[in-house]
């Protein structure tokens, strides 16, 4: 297969009807002196990206930390000191407080009462505080951007580490984006009084969707819906690259990762970046081959992409985008037998699901912060399902089929709490072939592939109930898979 970076344009633009309108992406406003400290911080730490330990002769930023370099070599992991030396270059204060353990930032945060669950830019965020100094780590939050976040920290990548960037939506504490669970973040001191964090506006999902279908060229297109300005840009060449059987999609950071199924039945990516409209080309994730369909999560930073192989079990590779490694593909386990599988994640887990032979539908928990899977367990007696998609909003995965009569058929499983709401029909409308979905807050935008080919939208606001029914999103025809991510 070959690769083309240029995307081609086509010239239809198309409105979509009866789309829901939400709100626009919040912005962060702070007053001016806590927003100036936050920025200085962020952009000294950026101005590191791609250092190492003896950069400026070494790194360290206070009293109690000794520099990360000498005689030309790293002297010990050095987290800790390039957090306190750009704390330092733009003048925080209490900085006799710090070592060149991470764990020290936490206790500078509990002296000084700067310790939050909820980011702020220049902040240190703490991993693994209290798990052991081998285990621990500390950067600096250089960005926030709605639900992203971005980090910049020293001594990462592998030995002897590196300073370096990475987005995440997996922020909360607790979560673990980077595979070690967030302690806390930990705000600085400037003066000699004790430092009061601005909190920027809470993290608000975009309005914007990234819709992609294969179309009878076995090429991939995609379509951006604003939800917000209820439009969309119409159907346009992502790549001129050809061969493709199916794809799958998701949003990490502010790029989309693109992944499809090629002739050759290996998996292919391709990622997209809508701020500065580019494409990187399909390249090979691995060699692997004999693979029937694909899905893809994310917890963190880290893609969990599956795969249907030809002897139809599930296996699993993951994207580990700050190592800029990938695991290769594994069994989940070893149940054969499965059609079909759809995935999502809740916190760190990957809830992922299959339908069998019995064309039924099996739920299988992956918890990726203490490893080790459940086990394909029935979700519900329902029989007779053909195609499914996954997606979850908060604790909540909403499942999505198709049933032998064409029409659509949603179950919501409650993590929280426990139970399934069955499978009850989405609407009365049939003659669908494919689905894919999208969350928005409280909102599912549900996509599928008609009889016709087209593709059709479904909103349904699980916050007041009730779904704005299947609606024309292009008069575009000719499809045959399609997929659908959150925008970047």
């Amino acid at each position: 297969m070959r690769t083309n970076t240029t995307a081609t344009a086509v010239a239809a633009r198309f409105l979509a009807a009866s789309l829901l309108g939400v709100g626009a992406l919040g912005a962060f406003t702070a007053p001016a002196s806590a927003a100036t400290l936050g920025e200085r911080i962020a952009a000294t730490a950026l101005g590191e990206d791609g250092n190492g330990a003896c950069a400026h002769g070494g790194y360290d930023g206070g009293p109690g930390q000794s520099s990360s370099c000498s005689g030309g070599q790293r002297t010990h992991a050095w987290c800790a000191d390039f957090a306190g030396w750009v704390w330092a270059q733009n003048g925080v204060t209490g900085l006799g407080t710090l070592d060149d353990l991470a764990a020290s930032f936490y206790e500078y945060g509990l002296k000084y009462g700067t310790v939050s669950s909820t980011p702020h830019v220049g902040d240190a965020v703490v991993y693994n505080y209290g798990g052991g100094t081998a285990d621990d780590h500390v950067a600096l939050v250089t960005g926030i951007n709605g639900n992203t976040v971005t980090i910049t920290g020293g001594n990462q990548g592998g030995f002897p580490g590196k300073v370096s960037t990475h987005t995440t939506t997996s922020w909360s504490v607790g979560s673990a984006p980077f595979g070690k669970p967030i302690s806390g973040y930990i705000s600085p001191v400037t003066g000699t009084g004790v430092g009061t964090p601005t909190p920027p506006a809470t993290p608000t999902a975009s309005p914007v969707v990234h819709l992609y279908a294969l179309g009878s060229d076995k090429r991939i297109y995609g379509d951006n819906g604003n939800y917000s300005t209820n439009t969309w840009s119409g159907f346009n060449q992502v790549s001129n690259t050809q061969g493709f059987k199916q794809s799958t999609a998701i949003t990490v950071g502010d790029s989309v990762h693109l992944f499809a199924l090629g002739a050759d039945d290996r998996v292919y990516e391709n990622v997209g970046t809508y701020s500065s409209n580019t494409w990187s080309g399909f390249k090979l994730v691995d060699n692997t081959q004999g693979f029937k369909q694909i899905a893809v999560t994310a917890t963190g930073n880290t893609v969990r992409l599956y795969a249907l192989g030809s002897d139809d079990r599930v296996y699993s590779n993951d994207g580990d985008y700050a190592a800029e490694d990938w695991s290769g593909f594994k069994l989940v386990d070893n149940t054969p037998g499965y059609k079909e599988i759809a995935v999502t994640a809740t916190g760190n887990t990957v809830r992922l699901y299959a339908i069998g032979s019995d064309d039924r539908v099996y739920g299988n928990n992956g918890n990726y912060a203490t490893g080790g899977w459940s086990g394909f367990n029935q979700v519900a007696d329902t029989q007779g399902f053909e195609k499914l998609t996954a997606v979850a909003t908060g604790s909540t995965v909403h499942l999505y089929a198709i049933g032998t009569d064409k029409r659509v058929y949603g179950n919501n499983g409650n993590y929280a709490t426990g139970g399934w709401s069955g499978f009850n029909q989405v609407a009365d409308a049939q003659g669908f072939k494919r689905l894919a979905a999208t969350p928005e807050n409280n909102t599912v935008h549900l996509y599928a592939i008609g009889s016709d080919d087209r593709v059709y939208g479904n909103n349904g606001n699980y916050a007041t109930g009730g779904w704005s029914g299947f609606n024309q999103v292009a008069n575009t025809q000719g499809f045959s898979e399609i997929t659908a991510a959150a925008g970047s």
